[in-house]
């Protein structure tokens, strides 16, 4: 079903464009406007369209709570409400502000509702929500920072809905460019969405409280071009990875430097370097501690270990990595490469000393995190891939303040550094310097085990290898790695069934 058109195109295949509420709220107006065509017009079709989701979806259950807000927002709930009464439902009206909708569509929409007997009470914050569907018509994108006052008693109340709760727009308590949620927000089941899909359904913590996303063509022509506020990756994404040909050796299929790896600490050696392979990588080296060289070599045969003197990697392997870097395509830094104080030397010496596409995780991130911006004097590119912990150390906050604002944090890293980043997370988000955020939409929940980072790592360096660009090559190896997850059943599933899985995905795309 056609919805918002993007002002550009997509950075590569399988995206689908975010707009921003502004850009929403813009392209109404154009409608309106350039076109003639009646905002009211497209309020009746939003709430229509959203009636007759609730009708597919809960047929059996025939009655609905509607609260609604005193915005436009309320005025969709109005029609949804007028809608589900003519289908025979049983519907009531809580007034969540206190008041009915007061804009001069929701007013004339509210006076409709309540001329075919579709009843409007005042929240009863003591009452417990009745059964039924509970529709969220309270705020929509007109709502910004911390809801208060009666709206934060009205959310509050929603909480206890015993049946399903649709969203009309977004979430009440959710923001519609971000994802914030910075104080009670309601949970919905379903969210019904007008025009265009919005990166606050897709990024955490909105995306948690989003449910099932429903983007619903309203009527506005698509000819009405909106700008791009971020990408959103789908199942068609890793297609730009490109193939193994038969001609080809295994230098053309992508070569790769992984160090990595500590006394106690090969699996996330092994588990980085297989993941290059698996990735359609065709030859992978690894610079590890001679401590772990026998075990990393038994582990994964297909990969050649090189050790280093020790129990840890520090400047005595630089001589090794140099030589071995001289003939791959990217290098990773970081998993399992421990906090011993000498590792940093090396780190920082691969990030200023070689000139090819780097990736930088786990612990590797710990050593750059004194000072991160030294990053931003590198010449080549450059990609970090911390979770919300790694990130809030190289920014200097605490982890809660990351995850309460993953969008924003994800860009301030990037602008600190100069890197690309991939903010590693439920709705995983890659960031450029100057770029459109691109959204990871191909989650699973098998990814939240240890290791899968490690594998993460592994995929990405592999692409970049294949000479596909940082930004292509992150927003592509998230979605791999993300549609190998989806392969995995149970919550047993560990990084291990994770590279069995990639193969796999890869040969779906």
């Amino acid at each position: 079903m056609p919805t918002a058109r993007p002002s550009t195109d997509p950075p590569l295949p399988g995206l689908t464009p975010l707009f921003a509420a502004e850009a929403m709220s813009d392209a109404d107006q154009v409608a309106a406007e350039r076109y003639g065509i009646p905002t009211i017009l497209l309020m009746e079709r939003a709430g229509l369209a959203t009636a007759k989701s609730i009708l597919s979806r809960y047929a059996d259950l025939g009655a609905a709570t509607i609260l609604v807000g005193k915005g436009n927002n309320g005025g969709d709930g109005m029609v949804v409400a007028r809608h589900l009464r003519e289908a025979g439902w049983r519907v009531e009206v809580v007034l969540g502000a206190g008041e009915p909708p007061k804009t001069q569509d929701g007013a004339l929409m509210t006076r409709i509702a309540a001329a075919i007997g579709v009843e409007a009470v005042p929240l009863d914050p003591a009452a417990d929500p009745p059964e039924g569907v509970l529709v969220d018509a309270l705020l929509g994108t007109g709502g910004s920072g911390e809801p208060r006052g009666v709206i934060a008693t009205a959310i509050s109340w929603a909480a206890g809905a015993p049946g399903p709760v649709v969203s009309c727009d977004l979430p009440s308590g959710v923001d519609a460019d971000t994802g914030r949620a910075p104080g009670v927000v309601v949970t919905a089941d379903l969210t019904t969405t007008y025009h265009g899909d919005m990166p606050g359904l897709h990024i955490a913590p909105g995306l948690l409280h989003s449910g099932e996303v429903e983007v619903i063509d309203i009527g506005i022509p698509s000819a009405t071009q909106a700008p791009v506020a971020a990408w959103l990756t789908g199942p068609d994404t890793p297609r730009v990875i490109p193939a193994k040909v038969a001609a080809a050796d295994k230098y053309a299929a992508g070569a790769t430097l992984i160090i990595a790896g500590a006394a106690g600490l090969s699996g996330a050696a092994c588990l980085a370097a297989e993941a290059t392979l698996r990735a359609g990588g065709g030859l992978t080296v690894a610079v590890v501690p001679e401590a772990i060289q026998a075990t990393c070599a038994r582990t994964v045969p297909e990969v050649m270990f090189s050790g280093a003197p020790g129990d840890h990697l520090d400047s005595r392997a630089l001589e090794e990595v140099t030589r071995q870097a001289g003939r791959v395509g990217a290098v990773a830094i970081g998993p399992g490469l421990g906090r011993a104080e000498q590792s940093a030397e090396l780190v920082w010496a691969v990030i200023e000393q070689i000139s090819t596409p780097l990736v930088i995780d786990a612990d590797g991130l710990f050593h750059v995190a004194s000072a991160p911006h030294r990053l931003a004097a590198r010449q080549a590119p450059t990609l970090l891939t911390p979770h919300a912990g790694e990130a809030a150390r190289l920014l200097g906050v605490e982890r809660e303040a990351v995850e309460a604002d993953r969008l924003h944090s994800a860009m301030r890293l990037a602008e600190l550094t100069g890197a690309h980043v991939v903010l590693k997370g439920v709705g995983s988000i890659i960031v450029a310097p100057d770029a459109e955020p691109i959204i990871n939409g191909v989650d699973a929940p098998a990814l939240a085990s240890a290791g899968t980072g490690d594998v993460l790592t592994g995929v990405v360096t592999a692409l970049l290898a294949k000479g596909l660009g940082v930004r292509v090559a992150a927003a592509a190896g998230v979605a791999l790695h993300g549609a190998a997850g989806r392969r995995l059943t149970g919550d047993g599933a560990t990084a291990g069934d994770l590279l069995h899985a990639l193969p796999h995905a890869l040969e779906a795309r």
